[in-house]
């Protein structure tokens, strides 16, 4: 069981459990009962990611009490591959606690996953939203 909170009424707590896990991806879908009017929901890009394209990276790095929504755009650097895995490289810092939130086209349509970055790391990378719909059940 996890505690997931509302960004804007942090008072609100919400319980969810892990419905799949992938260690090897890096990816896992929760299930909750959260009502409709408490989240926002994102759609999947219609085209993937392609070197230059803009894009942004919402999180909350290092989150504390009364700390807002991260918003760090940047371009597509790179399109590694990692351990069999497709990744998206961006320049945008994606530092510790951005881990999970979506990578954003200039449509806000979903095309990764923050998945690990920060100075220490020296890459910024996400998995690519095409990893998560091939590996869904």
């Amino acid at each position: 069981m996890v505690e997931l909170y509302h960004p804007s009424k942090p008072s609100n707590k919400f319980s969810a459990s892990v419905k799949h896990r992938c260690k090897h991806r890096d990816l896992a879908v929760l299930d909750h009962n959260i009502s409709e009017n408490e989240y926002y929901e994102l759609m999947t890009a219609k085209q993937p990611a392609t070197t230059g394209d803009p894009t942004t990276a919402i999180g909350y790095p290092g989150y504390g009490p009364g700390d807002k929504l991260n918003v760090r755009p940047g371009p597509v650097t790179s399109l590694p591959i990692k351990s069999g895995v497709q990744m998206v490289e961006v320049q945008q810092m994606l530092t510790q606690g951005m881990s999970g939130g979506p990578l954003l086209n200039a449509d806000d349509g979903i095309i990764g996953v923050v998945h690990k970055g920060g100075p220490e790391y020296g890459r910024q990378l996400a998995i690519s939203i095409g990893v998560l719909h091939a590996w869904l059940p």
